[in-house]
């Protein structure tokens, strides 16, 4: 039987996550792999049209650069061959890790910027594609993992990537995510995350002023889900008048805090 790419790229990824976390991987697969993988181009169908060759180009491009072979010049033309706003985003996100800093990373995060679809604590991107979408075992959520874990490295500091780690722990059902595809790419993601941002254990106090007036504190100590909430009337707002809302933390971890107003006029 002949080949499917898809499948092919997404083998050698596991193989290369595997190898990444300590498992021993027989050098000799994975250089069969590369060479596939560097060869992607000639095991494409008729029926795989540029809407499904570019992201799979780019997924192989991706795979590859993990293995240790990244390929500067491919990952350029295969952005030009059409407008950045043409390109599904899933292909987007493979990108950015092979091209690196440049003005061409930098022009794919203000298009992401552009595409999210944002709440008061989550965020959520979308892409489709009109037909081919079986041959890349498309599916919704995986392409908030993938953008995720670009972000990460990309951007680090992006306010999008907290706000996407919720939505995605918020879509949650029965602890898992809609099928293997998306479970495999939000898992790495999340991976990446905490080993990014969750390195201290939290052991902190997190204290909350308005103007001079203390407005509430609470101790966090260990890896939990715990959450707190503090209320303040809008009686005390109004007779306090304007003044500076000031939040700290004394102690190592990360410290996660949503501000919100519940008035009516």
């Amino acid at each position: 039987d002949r080949s499917w790419p898809y499948l092919t790229i997404h083998v050698a990824h596991a193989l290369e996550r595997a190898r990444s976390k300590g498992f021993k991987v027989p050098p000799a697969v994975l250089d069969r792999a590369q060479d596939y993988l560097k060869s992607i181009e000639s095991h494409f169908d008729a029926v795989y049209t540029p809407e499904v060759r570019r992201p799979l180009i780019a997924y192989a491009l991706y795979v590859r650069a993990r293995l240790g072979v990244r390929d500067g010049a491919r990952a350029p033309t295969l952005l030009a061959e059409v407008a950045v706003d043409k390109h599904s985003l899933e292909t987007l996100g493979w990108l950015l890790p092979v091209l690196g800093d440049g003005p061409e990373s930098k022009s794919i995060l203000r298009h992401l910027a552009n595409q999210v679809r944002e709440t008061a604590g989550a965020a959520h991107f979308t892409t489709s594609y009109s037909d081919g979408a079986h041959l890349l075992l498309h599916s919704e959520r995986r392409t908030d993992g993938i953008l995720l874990e670009a972000l990460i490295g990309a951007d680090p500091k992006s306010d999008l990537i907290p706000k996407l780690v919720r939505g995605l722990l918020a879509q949650r059902k029965a602890g898992r995510w809609s099928n293997t595809q998306e479970n495999a790419f939000i898992l790495l993601a999340l991976d990446r995350y905490f080993a990014t941002y969750e390195k201290a254990t939290p052991d902190f106090v997190a204290r909350a002023w308005l103007g001079d007036k203390s407005a509430g504190e609470h101790r966090f100590k260990g890896r939990t889900t715990e959450q707190h909430r503090v209320d303040v009337p809008m009686a005390t707002l109004l007779k306090q008048g304007a003044a500076d809302l000031v939040l700290a933390k004394d102690g190592p971890g990360r410290l996660y805090y949503r501000l919100g107003m519940r008035y009516a006029p």
